[in-house]
C-alpha cells in the first residue's frame, strides 16, 4: 500500500531545517538517508522518507530534527493504515470478527490520539511524556492485532490487518528519543522520599449525582459519563458522585471524557458489577466491567468486579489505559485477568485486589502503593502479575510497594501464588518494601506457557526490603533477569516520583501518595 508523504510532514521539515534546535545536546546531524539508517528499522523509514521533496531535504538534520520528522512519518503511516482496515468491512463474516475488526478502529484511533500529542506543539511534553506515549502507541496497535487470537479467528482479514510497519516506524521514534530520555532520567532523578496527604475538598462539590433510587440526576453511571461531554472545559474536573448500590452496567470513560472523577459512597457500598467473559464474540478488553480511556481519571471509594465466574477464564473487571489515573480507596474483584493497567501512567493507592490467574497485567507505567492484593481461589496454580513489555526501550513495568500479598478468604489451605510471569519478552516487575505471606512460592516467579526459558534473560524481575514468610529469596528462581537488590539507591528510579513522575501531577488528583523509597 503506497504512503504518500503528507504536507505537514513537508511543512514539519522545512522548519527543521529553516529554525534548528540550538538547545540539542547531541550535535550529531546527517541527511535523511542517514539518519534512517541509524534506526533498527531503516528500510520503512527510507520508504516513507522518500517521498519527501528533493528540494526539502538537508544535510545537517539534528537528532531533534529527525525524531520530529520520524513521528510525523509515523503518524502519516497509522492514519493511512486505518484508512485500510476501514475499507475491509465487508469482508467481515462473523460477529467475532467484527469484535476484533471494531477494536483495532479504536485503537488505531487511540494511537494517532497518542502521536497527536506528541507532535502537539502547544503540549509541554517531556522526553519522558514522549516515550510513555509511544509506549502507548506501540501497545495499541499490538492491542488491535492480539484481539483476533481472542475471538480465536486468524484467517480472512486478520493477515491483512497484521502489519509491521507502522510498528516499526514507531520502534525507531522509541530509539531515537530514548537517548534523550535517558539524558532527562540522569539530570532529573529525585531521591528524597516525601509523602503527600489527601486533599479531600477534591471529591467534594459533585458536578452530578448518580442514584439508583432516582434521588439523583442520573440513576446510571453511563448517563452521568454522558453528561459530562457538555463541559465547555475539559481540562476541569468533572465529579461524578455515585451513592450506594450494585450497578450492572459497562461505562466506558471514552478518550474525550478527560479528567473525570468518580467517586462512591465507599468500597463495599458502591459497586460496578458485570459478568462478561472472552470468547467467540468479545475480545478480551471487550470483557471489561469498566473501561477508562479519557486521561485524568480518578476514582475513589468504589469497586469495580467481573463475577463470570473462577473457571470463566479471561475476564477483566477494570480496563484502563488513561495517562495520569489514579484509584483510591478502590476494589477490584475478579478471577482471571481482574485489573488490566494497559498502558500510560497509573497508580493505585489503599486498594484491594483479588484474583487468581495474572491478575494484575498489561503494559502500563504503574505503581500500587499501600495496597492489598488478595491470592484467591483456585487450589494453587496462581500467578499476580503478567506484565506485557515487548521492548527494552518502552517506559512500562509494574512497580508494587509497600503492599501486602495475602492469601483472600476463600483460597484453599494449601494454595500457593507466584509473583508474576512474563506475558512478554521484556515483563518488568518490581516489588519493594512489601509484606509477602507464606501463599507465596518459594521460587517466586514462573515461566510463560510456550516460551519456555526464552525469556528469563530479558524480563527485569526484582525484589527489595520485603518482610514476612513469603519473602525469602534464597529458593528464587535462577534466571538472568531476576535481581534481589539489597542498595536503595539501585531502586529509586522506581518510585513514584521518579517511575510515573508522580510530584508533577498526582497532588492535583487529590489522592495521598509517597514520593520515594
Amino acid at each position: 500500500m503506497k504512503i504518500q508523504m503528507s504536507l505537514s510532514l513537508t511543512f514539519l521539515l522545512t522548519i527543521c531545517i529553516v529554525f534548528p534546535h540550538v538547545h540539542s545536546s547531541l550535535n550529531t546531524t546527517g541527511d535523511l538517508n542517514w539518519w534512517c539508517n541509524q534506526t533498527p528499522n531503516p528500510n520503512p523509514c527510507n520508504y516513507h522518507t522518500s517521498h519527501i521533496p528533493e528540494s526539502a531535504s538537508a544535510t545537517n538534520i539534528s537528532r531533534k530534527q529527525f525524531l520530529t520528522i520520524a513521528e510525523q512519518t509515523a503518524l502519516d503511516a497509522v492514519i493511512s493504515e486505518l484508512g485500510y482496515i476501514k475499507s475491509l468491512e465487508p469482508r467481515v463474516i462473523n460477529d467475532g470478527e467484527r469484535a476484533a475488526w471494531s477494536d483495532c478502529l479504536l485503537f488505531y484511533n487511540l494511537t494517532i490520539n497518542s502521536l497527536s500529542k506528541i507532535l502537539n506543539v502547544t503540549t509541554k511534553s517531556t522526553a519522558a511524556d514522549i516515550q510513555v506515549w509511544l509506549t502507548a502507541a506501540s501497545t495499541s496497535i499490538l492491542t488491535c492485532q492480539d484481539g483476533f487470537s481472542d475471538v480465536n479467528v486468524t484467517t480472512n482479514i486478520y493477515p491483512l490487518v497484521i502489519s509491521n510497519n507502522v510498528t516499526q516506524l514507531i520502534k525507531n521514534c522509541l530509539s531515537l528519543n530514548m537517548v534523550f530520555f535517558d539524558q532527562e532520567k540522569g539530570h532529573m532523578q529525585k531521591g528524597v522520599s516525601k509523602f503527600f496527604p489527601p486533599n479531600n475538598s477534591l471529591f467534594e462539590n459533585a458536578d452530578c449525582v448518580v442514584a439508583q433510587d432516582g434521588s439523583g440526576d442520573y440513576t446510571t453511571i453511563t448517563e452521568a459519563l454522558e453528561a459530562s461531554k457538555n463541559r465547555q472545559d475539559v481540562s476541569q474536573r468533572f465529579v461524578i458522585q455515585v451513592k450506594q448500590g450494585t450497578y450492572a452496567e459497562y461505562p466506558v470513560v471514552t478518550d474525550d471524557m478527560k479528567n473525570i472523577v468518580l467517586v462512591g459512597d465507599g468500597i463495599d457500598n458502591t459497586i460496578v458489577t458485570g459478568n462478561q467473559r472472552a470468547g467467540a464474540n468479545l475480545t478480551l478488553t471487550d470483557t471489561a466491567t469498566f473501561q477508562v480511556y479519557g486521561d485524568g481519571f480518578v476514582a475513589k471509594d468504589i469497586t469495580f468486579e467481573n463475577t463470570a465466574g473462577v473457571d470463566a477464564g479471561q475476564a477483566i473487571a477494570l480496563y484502563s489505559q488513561a495517562d495520569q489515573s489514579a484509584f483510591y480507596l478502590c476494589g477490584f474483584r475478579g478471577y482471571q485477568d481482574t485489573l488490566m493497567a494497559a498502558m500510560n501512567r497509573q497508580f493505585y493507592r489503599e486498594c484491594k485486589i483479588y484474583g487468581t490467574v495474572d491478575y494484575i497485567f498489561g503494559n502500563a507505567a504503574v505503581v500500587f502503593q499501600q495496597s492489598t492484593i488478595f491470592a484467591s481461589k483456585p487450589d494453587g496454580g496462581l500467578v499476580i502479575t503478567a506484565q506485557a513489555r515487548t521492548d527494552s526501550e518502552h517506559a512500562s513495568g509494574t512497580v508494587i510497594q509497600n503492599c501486602s500479598i495475602v492469601a483472600g478468604p476463600d483460597l484453599l489451605s494449601k494454595g500457593t501464588t507466584y509473583l508474576g510471569r512474563p506475558w512478554r519478552d521484556y515483563s518488568t516487575v518490581v516489588i519493594m518494601q512489601s509484606f509477602l505471606d507464606s501463599i507465596v512460592n518459594p521460587e517466586g516467579w514462573l515461566e510463560w506457557p510456550g516460551a519456555g526459558s526464552t525469556r528469563d534473560s530479558t524480563v527485569f524481575y526484582a525484589e527489595f526490603d520485603n518482610t514476612g514468610p513469603g519473602s525469602a529469596t534464597d529458593g528464587r528462581v535462577n534466571w538472568p533477569g531476576y535481581h534481589v537488590i539489597t542498595d536503595s539507591s539501585d531502586v529509586k528510579q522506581y518510585s513514584v516520583a521518579n517511575f510515573i513522575d508522580g510530584e508533577s501531577w498526582l497532588p492535583n488528583t487529590g489522592v495521598p501518595f509517597d514520593s520515594g523509597i
